[in-house]
């Protein structure tokens, strides 16, 4: 994400079809020196102030819009800001990106911005729609190439996104990020044996990634290897295992081994480190009753039910209708 944090493409000019903007080219380059200032600081209640002023004064200038979504990531991602906010605020940065971009449409740097940051708010198929404006611009750049591969992965266009990651693969052979790609898209034809060998591809490239451990655990266990599984995620440090993706996956490999208990265990390790996670209380209480332990079945239950949890949920959970 280097163009959020260092600006994307020329920013001094508006394009020839950009809507006009009556704000004095010193003010515009002294509102943008002070929103670059205040996210340099930190100070990023400042820079969101200043930035909202500035598109509000500009709104036809692309610089205006893009240094407003810059200051709106940084304030969703801010441990400041409080976490009931942060997707809202990610939702205004992605809008401020889509606003830089129809400004300055063929400008790839900021197209692949847009997509990261509307993907980092949930807006996939907006996110799509820029990584592959950003291809069409620039369709040599690896990078670009390889998120609307994982773009287009989760759309369904399994051949597509293939095709694009294999080109990602032979520009970057170094990188493990091609490699990881084709090794989901494997898992997604059913393909597992492939997805082994490219996730092993992968893992040679950086072994110490935590991130392509799960994805080589989750390949083993879907081709019957939970055990293997095993062994690939208990060694992880307790932080690491507890954390919602590998806490899952972990759980899944000891319930693929009969191991019921442990795999409620594991659940009820990551449940306890979010006790406002009414969703995972709610797995982990699914967990201890396959595992045959009601009471505990029903504790998280009602620390389920306490942090929020629907009631049709509940209701699933407890397997009533």
């Amino acid at each position: 994400m280097l163009c959020l944090s260092t600006g994307c493409g020329e920013s001094g000019s508006p394009p020839a079809n950009a809507p006009r903007t009556s704000i004095d080219p010193r003010t515009a380059d002294a509102a943008a020196q002070a929103v670059e200032s205040y996210l340099t600081g930190q100070r990023i209640a400042e820079a969101v102030t200043v930035a909202e002023k500035f598109a509000a004064e500009a709104p036809g200038l692309m610089r205006s819009q893009e240094l407003l979504g810059r200051a709106l990531v940084a304030q969703a991602m801010d441990e400041a800001t409080p976490a009931a906010e942060r997707d809202a605020i990610m939702r205004r940065a992605a809008d401020a990106y889509d606003a830089a971009t129809r400004i300055d449409p063929r400008n790839a740097p900021l197209a692949h911005a847009a997509g990261v940051v509307c993907d980092t708010a949930g807006l996939h198929d907006r996110a799509a729609d820029h990584y592959a404006a950003a291809h069409a611009q620039d369709p040599r750049h690896a990078q670009y190439a390889l998120y609307l591969a994982l773009a287009r992965a989760r759309q369904g266009r399994t051949d597509e996104a293939r095709t694009l990651a294999e080109a990602a693969e032979a520009a970057m052979p170094e990188s493990p990020d091609p490699k990881a790609a084709l090794a989901d898209l494997a898992v997604r034809s059913n393909d597992l044996e492939r997805a082994l060998a490219k996730v092993r591809e992968a893992r040679a490239l950086d072994p110490s990634s935590n991130g392509l451990r799960l994805a080589d655990a989750r390949i083993r266990r879907m081709a019957g290897r939970p055990e293997e599984a095993l062994e690939l995620l208990v060694p992880l440090d307790p932080p690491v295992r507890r954390a919602p993706g590998y806490a899952d996956e972990l759980a899944a490999a000891y319930a693929a081994t009969g191991r019921l208990r442990e795999a409620a265990q594991a659940m009820e390790e990551s449940a306890v480190m979010r006790p406002g996670d009414a969703m995972r209380a709610l797995r982990t209480a699914k967990a201890w009753r396959d595992a045959g332990d009601p009471i505990k079945s029903s504790i998280w239950i009602e620390t389920a039910t306490l942090a929020g949890a629907p009631a049709d949920e509940v209701a699933k959970a407890l397997g009533t209708p």
